[in-house]
């Protein structure tokens, strides 16, 4: 072997060796690299480091835009104004096109006032054959780049893609882990039993503080007014002007037509990025949830994933924390307190849209209540008519009725709904029988005030009625309709002072458990036929 083939042999053994170490050295800091952006930046300085480069720097395709953005950089003390100009004149959008390692000469590319004897290597990142990645640049003005130096220069671009994808699915594991923290964030915030106005303030302050917006917000859809109504937000100056929310209202709006996210960057109004989710659970609108910023920070991909992954949670919370607000509007005097917290903790007011069910009516009316507003001076008769009520309520609540309404001094409860009672029909005559001791509690009260009161008579009936929330949207009201209604009132009408009167459906669930006598041949307005009543004595158990 002569000696010229001696020393090829020794320079392609050295050249072995670079590219050895600096695949070890490369793996070394995949493999201990706390993130991925100081992974790049050591594999940039090794790389620096052993070609002798004054200047480096690593710019990846970001893959939601599509544009080039600078990752990584390593330069040399007094090569801060080469790395700046590479920058400048987008040599590095130029390298992502090529389809392998190049030399440019100084001058051609940074112009006549390049430093004496500049050289710029040019790296296109590319991932097998297709998938272009980015580009890597480095600059050396001493040596000029050899053969050997551009052979373990695509020696280091295998590497890097890798990297590179390796720093991908990092990123994309830690997103997917932000999304499940936040997620979990925002159930401990719903699991906190924050009043609803609570709720949606913290959770947009943890919507923000997650996705770095200036403003979150929550708009409600109001269905009387088919419209979004804004009802939350953490930032009110930026809703200042009208066109601020002019414009959150038209994208909101947008966001609902088209039933997904929609996200607008850029906008070049008082609000620059606009960020909203339909909140719709079931079919059913519920609102918006959104995110706006009124600098230049644009929503990207992973802000989108993030609003998704909130909004998977906000969307349960709010309908629930809705339903139990229409709850206690519809059933909240109409109930016992305790009551009303068993059907909030139920997590189900379907009942409310209405169901059939076999109940029982309650009627209470006071016997002569003409003549007694006709004999009564107004403040007597007001406060006599509160005090009825209300110990008539204090009773029907006890008993686990619920209060349906006052007709002037007309009290009407049902029995079996919205909660299902087994007796029902017993315990609303147990409820009546109480009543009746009640008010002569409040008559003899009110007779030692001058006030002549009148006694009253209660009808029960028992049947299937529909059950629900009815009325309109100023106002509704829990209450039945249907013949066994109709019945209980006309009972009531005939029921005499003291008395109290039941239906045979209603004396035939309860007749093993009180003392009650046939009226026959009763004949009430609306009703066909001769009726069967019975007067109720006592319960016998």
């Amino acid at each position: 072997m002569s000696a010229a083939e001696l020393q090829l042999l020794r320079d392609q053994l050295a050249a072995k060796e670079r590219e050895l170490e600096l695949v070890m050295a490369i793996d070394h800091i995949r493999d201990t690299a706390a993130d991925p952006m100081t992974m790049l930046n050591s594999i940039i300085k090794v790389l620096a480091d052993k070609l002798a480069i004054k200047a480096c720097l690593l710019a990846l395709i970001d893959r939601e835009t599509g544009q080039l953005e600078l990752k990584a950089f390593n330069h040399r003390q007094g090569q801060s104004d080469i790395f700046n100009r590479l920058v400048a004149n987008n040599l590095a959008e130029q390298t992502a096109q090529l389809d392998d390692v190049t030399i440019w000469q100084g001058q051609d590319v940074l112009g006549s006032d390049a430093p004496p004897g500049l050289e710029v290597a040019a790296v296109p990142i590319i991932l097998g054959n297709h998938e272009r990645l980015g580009a890597l640049l480095l600059t050396r003005n001493t040596i000029p780049f050899s053969q050997a130096d551009i052979q373990l220069l695509q020696t280091a671009e295998d590497q890097i893609d890798s990297a590179v994808m390796q720093g991908y699915a990092h990123y994309e594991l830690e997103q997917h882990l932000k999304e499940l923290e936040t997620i979990y964030r925002i159930d401990h915030i719903r699991d906190r039993q924050l009043t609803f106005d609570e709720m949606l303030n913290t959770v947009l302050q943890e919507l923000c503080n997650t996705i770095a917006a200036e403003m979150g917000f929550v708009m409600l859809y109001d269905m009387s007014g088919q419209q979004l109504e804004m009802r939350a937000t953490t930032h009110d100056d930026l809703l200042r002007t009208a066109q601020s929310y002019n414009i959150i209202n038209q994208i909101a709006n947008e966001s609902l037509h088209q039933g997904e996210l929609v996200c607008h960057n850029g906008l070049e109004q008082t609000l620059q990025s606009i960020m909203c989710l339909p909140l719709i659970l079931n079919g059913q609108i519920i609102g918006v949830l959104g995110v706006s910023n009124a600098s230049q920070k644009q929503f990207r991909q992973e802000d989108r994933r993030l609003l998704s992954a909130i909004g998977s949670q906000m969307d349960t919370a709010i309908f629930e924390s809705l339903e139990q607000r229409q709850l206690r509007q519809v059933l909240g005097r109409s109930v016992d307190p305790h009551i009303l917290e068993r059907l909030l903790a139920s997590s189900d007011v379907n009942f409310l849209k209405g169901e059939r069910a076999i109940i029982t009516v309650l009627y209470a009316d006071i016997r002569g209540s003409t003549s007694l507003a006709e004999r009564t001076e107004p403040d007597m008769l007001v406060g006599f008519i509160n005090h009825y009520l209300g110990q008539m309520t204090d009773i029907i609540l006890a008993h686990e009725g619920t209060l349906d309404k006052f007709v002037g001094d007309e009290v009407m409860a049902l029995f079996g709904a919205p909660f299902p009672q087994a007796d029902h029909a017993l315990r609303s005559i147990r409820t009546a029988l109480a009543m009746q001791t009640a008010h002569q509690t409040v008559v003899d009260i009110w007779q030692s005030r001058n006030v002549d009161a009148a006694p009253i008579g209660i009808g029960i009936a028992t049947g299937e009625l529909i059950v629900g929330e009815m009325g309109s949207p100023q106002r509704t009201q829990y209450t039945v309709i249907g013949q066994a209604a109709n019945l209980g009132a006309r009972i009531c009408s005939s029921a005499q002072a003291g008395q109290v009167l039941i239906s045979q459906a209603t004396y035939d669930l309860a007749k093993d458990h009180i003392e009650a006598h046939p009226i026959h041949g009763m004949e009430y307005k609306g009703i066909s036929g001769a009726v069967t009543v019975y007067e109720v004595e006592r319960v016998l158990d």
